[in-house]
């Protein structure tokens, strides 16, 4: 029993000094480890909070920006990008048809328009043009037939013991043609005649042509505003009312001399002279229903050629002129009222 005890005890005392080593162990552990690791996890998570915090706002700065503007790129050339485009497209599209559409009818409405008003204006040249055709024909005939009329009373008007060539030529008839060689260039003859101060005998030979040309040739010679205001005048009645006549017959071409020509011209015609008294009415009405025939005609206006520097002197030739026939017709009809 003596050798019992120790040996008991012996073999006992390992295991019940691992045993209470374990559990001392293990109680200090959960002691102290409880503690250490509140105190590490409040400790850690302080610390871990900050640090992770700056490592998420220094990533987010460097890496996470670009990220998100890629991001946000990708988004808008993926998504936004073609949606706007195909509104724009579409938006466009609906414009461009509708401004088309406008412009087709804004510009069908200006041609009917345009077409309308030439047809107008074509009508109007047309009738104008045959209304002059009609008056042309008529006073062609009553031209010729009158100024021979009036020749002839302009060669009675001589000296009866002075041998007339004009009375000659009107009685010669076709005949003369065989007597008389007319020259080649009448206006040798006729600047002769003037140098030499026979007038008479120079508008005469001049209207005995019915060549327009020539009588304007022979006014344009002479001074004949002052011609015509001579005291006693140098041509005859007949000659002044044969001018014109002829004058106005042809008054279309280079209008404004031929303007100022019959203003001096009815202003020395005396309706009462024994020559013409018979011829004058007839005359100046035709003369008359001419003049009033050109003012009549359409002129070009437009505020397109209202600054045309063209435009403006025609416009200013045209009222001038317009205010010449004025005139004319003026002393014409004082001289019919007093006829």
């Amino acid at each position: 029993m003596a050798s019992v005890g120790p040996a008991v005890l012996r073999a006992v005392s390992p295991a019940v000094e691992k045993i209470i080593s374990s559990i001392i162990v293990e109680s200090f552990q959960r002691g102290v480890g409880d503690k250490a690791v509140n105190q590490l996890d409040k400790s850690i998570t302080s610390k871990l909070e900050a640090t992770v915090a700056r490592q998420i706002q220094g990533q987010f700065q460097t890496t996470g920006k670009q990220a998100l503007h890629d991001a946000l790129k990708f988004s808008f050339e993926t998504s936004l990008f073609p949606a706007f485009e195909m509104s724009c497209k579409a938006m466009f599209e609906q414009v461009n048809a509708t401004f088309q559409k406008g412009m087709t009818e804004h510009s069908t409405a200006v041609q009917q328009r345009f077409e309308s008003e030439h047809t107008s204006l074509a009508m109007t040249l047309r009738d104008s043009i045959n209304s002059a055709s009609s008056v042309t024909q008529t006073l062609s005939r009553e031209v010729v037939e009158g100024q021979r009329k009036l020749l002839a009373l302009a060669a009675a008007r001589t000296n009866s013991g002075t041998l007339n060539p004009l009375a000659m030529l009107l009685n010669s008839g076709p005949l003369l043609h065989k007597k008389v060689e007319v020259p080649l260039d009448p206006t040798q003859e006729l600047a002769r005649l003037t140098s030499e101060q026979k007038y008479e005998e120079a508008f005469t030979a001049a209207l005995q042509r019915s060549d327009v040309l020539i009588v304007s040739w022979l006014c344009s010679q002479v001074d004949l505003h002052g011609l015509l205001s001579m005291v006693p005048l140098p041509l005859s009645q007949g000659v002044v009312l044969s001018l014109l006549q002829l004058l106005a017959f042809d008054i279309s071409n280079d209008t404004s001399r031929k303007m100022a020509w019959m203003t001096d011209i009815t202003a020395a015609i005396n309706p009462s002279d024994p020559m013409i008294t018979l011829h004058v009415r007839r005359i100046f009405e035709q003369v008359y229903q001419i003049l009033n025939h050109q003012r009549s005609l359409p002129t070009m206006t437009g505020p397109d050629l209202s600054s045309n520097p063209s435009f403006v002197a025609c416009h200013q030739l045209y009222a001038y002129d317009m205010q010449m026939i004025f005139l004319i017709s003026r002393n014409v009809q004082i001289c019919l009222l007093n006829f």
